[in-house]
């Protein structure tokens, strides 16, 4: 269906959650298809359209991992919307050839629960799921109307490519995200991960004036961006061994009247796996329903709901980026030990919480820094570990999270040290409900109505939302169980160190080897 006045939205929707809760999920985890390649994938699209190829579907392309170079990293940070302003420059629209019909999207795959890795490993474990969503999104409406044509992207995920500069590109990625969080109050929860690869993503098809305001936001390394991106996803595709889930997936909904063009198309899919799956947006609830199911399917319902009927009524095309991570303790903490305390809020309350307890004192390592504890909590496969960061003070998180950035807290693991560490936790969690990007990236100089015609003539960007949940409980009952008991027999040496977080403290998971900031996060209330 032709429009008078269309647009674009990112959607990027994350969300993980770390160990058991009470509810249980059957587990399960997409399957991606792969076809062989109709067109070749450059880094950046031509100015020029080239005619689409014959049919499409919804095709998850196969991720085939080549590793990469350890990167030494810096967080990402976060955002909360705004409403949408005018586009900015006048847009001369080319035509758009390419009429064929239109594309019937294949069903979504149905989830497995058990995936042995071969060359491309695939997430596994169980799911804890939940009920509070929360999304990404990003909008790029046009105000050309465009023939409806075939969207037939190229259906081959390129491999890691070893000279790309992942390094880089998880450096910007994570300044950004980092101070995103810093633009956050109160709880905090987001994925610097899930931004970065949103904006990477529709980087491919931004006007010269939109890309050189991202690349000086995220640090995107010109050109190499797309390079840099697969790299960087391939090698996390590559934590997914049982019982450890970490998925990264990419998926376009353009209205079945509006045909983007094939080399962004062809970056999109060669770059990074994203599927298509076209949808009627003049009506906006079915649409909706269509972006929601998938992403609730993709995060195992952690998030059921990203959109309503608004948000998508009459756009052009939305984009949408999901990461879900669920990963078990090496050392799980044992039920039977956990006991309600007082934690201290930010606002000098005191809420009575579940708090999980090292019963013995466990061999981890940690940083001592000038006024706070950072303890690293390592997942099973050492590839991900959580550093919780415990003020001195009630009162010293602002100082705290000022004296650090994100190359610091990335880096914490470089001057650690190893002993014997007791641990007193709370239980939490934590929901960042749908904010808007553009309340943060305006102030750096990205707003609404920037140009995105690489994707097609008059394109722009409309709306950029994300949020985000997480679950941290004991998760490994069952393995500590055995443990419990060998470690009640016996009086441990005194610790090295004794850490409990009954205040306001941050928290990050970080990827090990790239140093990329999955999800950071700040808790002032756990039982807010």
């Amino acid at each position: 269906m032709k429009k008078l006045v269309g647009s674009i939205i990112l959607l990027a929707a994350i969300a993980v959650g770390c160990g058991s809760s009470d509810q249980a999920q059957t587990p399960s985890a997409t399957a991606t298809a792969v076809a062989a390649p109709t067109a070749a994938a450059t880094d950046d699209p031509p100015s020029t359209p080239t005619a689409a190829p014959t049919a499409a579907a919804n095709v998850e392309p196969t991720r085939t991992p080549t590793p990469i170079a350890s990167a030494a990293a810096t967080p990402v940070a976060t955002v909360v919307p705004t409403s949408v302003p005018t586009p900015v420059a006048t847009v001369v629209p080319t035509p758009v050839p390419t009429p064929v019909a239109t594309v019937v999207p294949t069903p979504v795959p149905t989830p497995v629960a058990t995936v042995v890795p071969t060359s491309v490993p695939t997430p596994v474990a169980t799911v804890v799921p939940t009920s509070v969503p929360t999304p990404v999104a990003t909008v790029v409406p046009t105000s050309v109307p465009t023939p409806v044509a075939t969207v037939e992207p190229v259906l081959h995920r390129l491999p890691a490519d070893p000279s790309a500069p992942a390094r880089e590109w998880v450096g910007g990625v994570n300044a950004a995200g980092w101070d995103f969080h810093r633009h956050l109050e109160g709880n905090a929860i987001s994925s610097p991960m899930s931004i970065g690869v949103a904006f990477s993503l529709s980087r491919a098809g931004a006007s010269a004036d939109s890309g050189a305001a991202l690349d000086m936001i995220f640090g995107f390394p010109g050109a190499d961006t797309h390079r840099a991106a697969n790299a960087v996803d391939l090698r996390l595709a590559m934590v997914s061994v049982d019982p450890t889930t970490l998925e990264v997936a990419n998926r376009l909904f353009p209205d079945d009247g509006f045909s983007p063009r094939q080399e962004f198309l062809n970056i999109a899919t060669a770059h990074y796996g994203a599927t298509v799956e076209p949808v009627d947006t003049a009506d906006g609830g079915a649409a909706a329903d269509s972006i929601n199911r998938w992403v609730s399917e993709r995060t195992r319902g952690l998030i059921p709901v990203i959109v309503d009927a608004g948000v998508v009524q009459d756009q052009e095309l939305v984009m949408v980026n999901t990461v879900y991570l669920k990963a078990d303790w090496l050392v799980p903490f044992l039920p039977e030990f956990t006991r309600d305390r007082q934690f201290t809020t930010g606002d000098g309350q005191s809420v009575t919480v579940p708090f999980m307890h090292d019963r013995v004192p466990v061999h981890r390592r940690y940083v001592q820094l000038a006024d706070a504890d950072a303890v690293e909590l390592p997942y099973q496969g050492d590839e991900l570990a959580m550093w919780l960061i415990v003020p001195h003070d009630s009162d010293g998180l602002t100082a705290v999270e000022e004296s650090l950035d994100a190359k610091a807290l990335v880096g914490l693991s470089i001057s650690a040290l190893e002993g014997t560490v007791e641990l007193t936790m709370p239980k939490w969690e934590q929901t960042l409900p749908p904010a808007d990007l553009f309340k943060w990236l305006c102030l750096r100089g990205f707003c609404p109505g920037a140009g995105f015609d690489g994707i097609a003539p008059g394109l722009f960007i409309s709306t950029a939302l994300h949020g985000a949940k997480v679950i941290v409980d004991e998760k490994g009952t069952e393995a500590a169980a055995a443990t419990t008991t060998g470690f009640a027999t016996s009086l441990p040496p005194p610790p090295d160190l004794t850490v409990v977080a009954d205040r306001p403290f941050l928290w990050a998971i970080v990827h090990q080897d790239t140093g990329a900031l999955l999800f950071v996060g700040r808790l002032v209330n756990p039982a807010a």
